[in-house]
């Protein structure tokens, strides 16, 4: 037998075993979060799901709350007709609870029975950027609120409120219509964080149907 046939059969047979031997893996853009460029993730941090039924936007019938959306004023004074305590209409009223109630969900209502709030997550690790993917929807009408503009969320620690999250230039692009891109956010401590987005905030928080919403959130950042 030909001696280079011979070596070039012996070639070709390891180069098929290497190339069927190999594991199919992830490329540098491939992650679990969408993150390109980012790590495996392989933390358990992300919003609490252990917690109580949230009933803030329920009635003592078990009937939903739902608070009707009006238009975006601004300048509006404390006391006027409409506003929360000044005797005006509220629409299909608002909940009882606490102003500022924190859900220990992935979902919800906003404090005002204005919208249904829900979100996904990437990767939620000790200071790894992660961006919230917010889906929000108008309660009387189940259809996305756009134009929400929720660029400035608050992010602190649940026990010590006095320490924010050091997150810079949080951008919200909208993209489908009442889906917003939050981010990236930074969690620089392990614990329990409140996220508290809020929407709408060029409008007047004073009337009763002010678009202006906000909602938090428990994350738990390992």
């Amino acid at each position: 037998m030909n001696p280079s046939l011979s070596f070039g059969r012996v070639a070709i047979a390891i180069l098929t075993v290497v190339v069927t031997s190999v594991p199919g893996c992830k490329g540098d853009d491939d992650t679990t979060d969408g993150q390109a460029g980012a790590a495996m993730c392989t933390s358990a941090g992300g919003p609490v799901e252990d917690g109580a039924e949230d009933k803030h936007c329920m009635n003592a019938a078990g009937d939903p709350i739902i608070q009707d959306v009006g238009a975006c004023l601004t300048g509006v004074p404390e006391g006027a007709a409409g506003a929360p305590g000044a005797g005006g209409a509220a629409g299909a009223g608002a909940a009882d609870d606490e102003e500022f109630s924190v859900l220990t969900s992935h979902q919800g209502a906003d404090d005002d029975c204005k919208y249904d709030v829900s979100f996904t997550n990437g990767c939620v690790e000790l200071n790894r950027p992660v961006t919230f993917t917010v889906k929000l929807t108008t309660r009387a009408t189940d259809k996305p609120a756009s134009g929400a503009r929720p660029y400035f969320p608050e992010i602190y620690l649940a026990d010590d409120p006095s320490h924010i999250s050091p997150s810079f230039e949080i951008t919200a692009p909208e993209k489908p219509s009442g889906t917003y891109a939050i981010g990236p956010v930074v969690f620089d401590r392990s614990g329990r964080w409140v996220v508290r987005f809020h929407f709408y905030e060029a409008c007047s928080d004073v009337p009763a149907d002010s678009p202006h919403a906000h909602v938090g959130f428990y994350i738990d950042v390992p």
